[in-house]
């Protein structure tokens, strides 16, 4: 297979999980269907390909990276209206991540490399609403239309052993106003997780705690339902995420909210509450969610 420079992008959506908990698995696919039928047409719309759907999200690759932003910015902006009128939580929220790079495509059309590693993982950082992309993307892009991205910083990626740079798509901007807010205020999320008596947060330079059996872990948790590297706790932005990676599963008890049993998924965390590991009565860690607004 020969390799061709692609842009990659990966769209998913958001809080699949606690609709298909809230409403059932039929509803929870026709939902997921309803959105599809919005933004695929506008992927194709700017010269993009669908290679696959991956459940609640898709894989889609254009020729370069001008096509990929306007698809990218085509599809929020197209979800967001079809939402007008929905109540909140029945809104149908995506996030997407973007890369450049040399891939390969088989007989069937799959295509592989890198740069689908790199955006299936720059959109698990973004957060609803939000389109991330990479720096080696935003260079290929014209000057001219660079004036649509804005670094955000760098981020660590499973994989890489440096962080890599990643810029927002703005999308949604609509005059000074919102950029002046946008560039003076500063959102800063503070997680704290506490099981028997120790207490650890998220320090400020980093993006996640890891928790699981083994050394090496932020948080380990010696029981025999415990994975060695069980599940981690991921800030983006101005929201935080449990993920899942465990033979057993997370139990998540939000304080508001329904449980959840949690495998190789992720759930966003808000306020307080608390999740066990390996087991509903397993070893029970306790979480709290605030964010702090300062002036950058």
């Amino acid at each position: 297979m020969k390799s061709k420079p692609t842009a990659v992008l990966f769209v998913d959506v958001c809080g699949s999980t606690a609709y298909f908990d809230r409403h059932g698995e039929a509803a929870g696919h026709a939902m997921v269907q309803r959105c599809f039928a919005v933004i695929v047409p506008e992927i194709e719309r700017h010269r993009g390909r669908v290679v696959k759907t991956l459940g609640d999200g898709l894989l889609a690759v254009f020729e370069n990276a001008t096509d990929l932003v306007a698809a990218a910015m085509a599809t929020h902006g197209a979800l967001d209206a079809a939402n007008q009128g929905s109540p909140p939580q029945e809104r149908i929220r995506i996030h997407s991540g973007g890369d450049f790079g040399p891939v390969s495509f088989d007989a069937a059309g799959d295509v592989f490399g890198d740069p689908v590693n790199v955006a299936a993982r720059v959109q698990g950082i973004a957060g609803r609403d939000q389109i991330y992309v990479t720096a080696e993307l935003v260079a290929t892009l014209p000057p001219a239309e660079r004036s649509r991205v804005r670094p955000i910083g760098r981020f660590p990626l499973r994989g890489k052993q440096e962080e890599i740079e990643l810029h927002e798509v703005q999308w949604r901007v609509e005059g000074s106003t919102v950029l002046v807010l946008r560039s003076s205020m500063k959102e800063e999320v503070r997680v704290a997780l506490s099981i028997g008596g120790r207490v650890i947060e998220i320090a400020p330079e980093r993006s996640r705690l890891t928790i699981g059996r083994v050394a090496g872990n932020d948080l380990v948790v010696e029981d025999a339902a415990v994975s060695r590297e069980h599940a981690e706790v991921v800030r983006r932005r101005s929201e935080a995420y449990l993920i899942d990676h465990s033979t057993n599963g997370t139990y998540l008890k939000p304080g508001d909210g329904r449980p959840h049993h949690l495998h190789h998924e992720e759930f966003p965390l808000e306020g307080g509450g608390s999740f066990c590991l390996g087991r509903p009565d397993g070893p029970s860690v306790e979480y709290r969610v605030t964010v702090e607004f300062r002036t950058a």
